[in-house]
């Protein structure tokens, strides 16, 4: 069985970085939670990217890129390498610690390049990364126990959407068995962090980039700041801070890089700043004036939620002005403006709202009834009939959904229906 640490010791205020840990285990560079931040009761999801070379560039016994959720019996769902191998994604599910705990080990650029992909982190610099989201709920209480589940998305960058790649339900007696409390977290209180088992003479770039939390069915997303928590370094059991570690970019406390030996590079952090925008259709576009950034190809939509967003990093600082394209059948949302400060996240919400559908032809072709409409390519439909004059009407799904393709779409309605005296028609815009 690979390594992993036993970090189970009660905190008091800032205790991690000075506690003893059992080997093997140590901290190449990474974030902590702060141990009265972040805390939740229902759900705890984290999102982040990876920041994941195809190889270390050098051989070693292990490395991880891993995080908790800010769950005690959540998983840590990782970024690991062994020996000259290349990057593996593993899943450590801390609710079966003292059972089997690894659960997923699949190779990354060989067998699963889907999973990877070029994209500039925070300060501009381009990586390849892989996107994870790491999550813990709450399904219910029954029969004297606490009922909850561990879950893990992989977003797949080939055709833009998330893999379910991983889920474990399991009980608890006690709340605090599995939530954090303030203090007392056993497991849970460190965030993405560079877990090493030795020293290293030479290490590729390596990191994290866009980490958040969504929690308790919030939509809106709390990003690690320096509020709710810390960055540290300590050295492979346990000594003093293992100053081979460099720091190459980092925009407190939402993304860094690092590395070892001769990868490195200027350290610090840049004068920019990352902006999310988030908005209840991923077929929204906007622009920004000035033109700045560099904007990501695809729309990650949010757990639970019917709203999406997308980020723009490497803006300096300034502001700035924010238009959103107008779709057919969509009210755009009004322009904004906002101001980017730098090593920071600043977000826009733009919500569009459905305009009446227009009809623009209906007409029957032989015994069949053909109704078309002007539509948002991508956008999904349902087409609603009722030919009963009583009301209210009783609305019976004739078709759908219908991706439309073009701006105008047309449907087929089953025969029989021109035999009706009335018929009423609703089309309905789903997304």
């Amino acid at each position: 069985m690979p390594p992993k640490h036993g970090w189970r010791q009660p905190s008091l205020a800032h205790p991690h970085v000075i506690e003893n840990r059992n080997v093997p285990g140590g901290v190449g560079y990474g974030y902590y939670f702060d141990d009265n931040a972040l805390l939740w009761t229902n759900c705890s999801i984290a999102d982040y990217y990876v920041v994941a070379p195809s190889s270390l560039g050098e051989t070693v016994s292990f490395l991880y890129l891993t995080s908790t959720c800010r769950a005690q019996l959540g998983t840590e769902s990782l970024v690991a390498y062994e020996t000259n191998d290349e990057a593996q994604f593993w899943i450590f599910d801390w609710s079966q610690a003292d059972a089997n705990p690894w659960q997923v080990m699949i190779n990354l650029p060989t067998d699963n390049p889907q999973y990877l992909a070029l994209r500039p982190n925070e300060s501009g610099v381009t990586n390849q990364m892989v996107h994870v989201r790491n999550g813990t709920f709450l399904l219910g209480y029954s029969n004297g126990n606490y009922n909850w589940e561990n879950q893990t998305l992989l977003f797949d960058f080939n055709r833009g959407g998330w893999d379910f790649v991983y889920s474990y339900d399991y009980t608890t007696a006690e709340l605090t068995d599995n939530i954090p409390v303030a203090g007392g977290e056993s497991v849970g209180f460190w965030g993405p962090i560079v877990e090493t088992f030795e020293t290293y003479p030479q290490i590729n770039p390596v990191g994290f980039d866009l980490i958040r939390l969504f929690q308790d069915g919030n939509c809106n997303p709390s990003w690690l700041t320096p509020a709710n928590s810390y960055s540290f370094q300590i050295s492979y059991n346990g000594g003093p801070p293992d100053n081979a570690w460099n720091l190459l970019t980092e925009a407190p406390n939402t993304s860094f890089t690092v590395c070892v030996g001769t990868n490195s590079g200027p350290a610090g952090m840049d004068n920019v700043g990352t902006l999310c925008v988030t908005v209840n259709t991923n077929i929204a576009s906007f622009s920004l004036n000035p033109p700045a950034g560099l904007i990501s190809p695809y729309w990650i939509i949010t757990p639970s939620s019917n709203r999406w967003d997308k980020t723009v990093v490497g803006l300096p600082a300034g502001t700035y002005a924010i238009a959103f394209r107008a779709l057919p059948g969509l009210s755009a949302p009004a322009g904004q403006v906002f101001r980017i400060t730098a090593n920071n996240v600043t977000t826009v919400q733009a919500y569009e709202t459905n305009m009446p559908i227009s009809i623009t032809s209906c007409f029957f072709s032989g015994t069949n009834f053909v109704v078309c409409w002007q539509s948002v390519p991508g956008g999904i439909y349902n087409v609603l009939t009722n030919a009963d004059l009583v009301l209210p009407h009783t609305w019976g799904l004739a078709g759908g959904p219908i991706t439309a393709t073009d701006t105008n779409t047309c449907f087929t309605l089953p025969c029989g229906i021109k035999a009706s005296a009335h018929l009423f028609l609703q089309i309905q815009q789903i997304q």
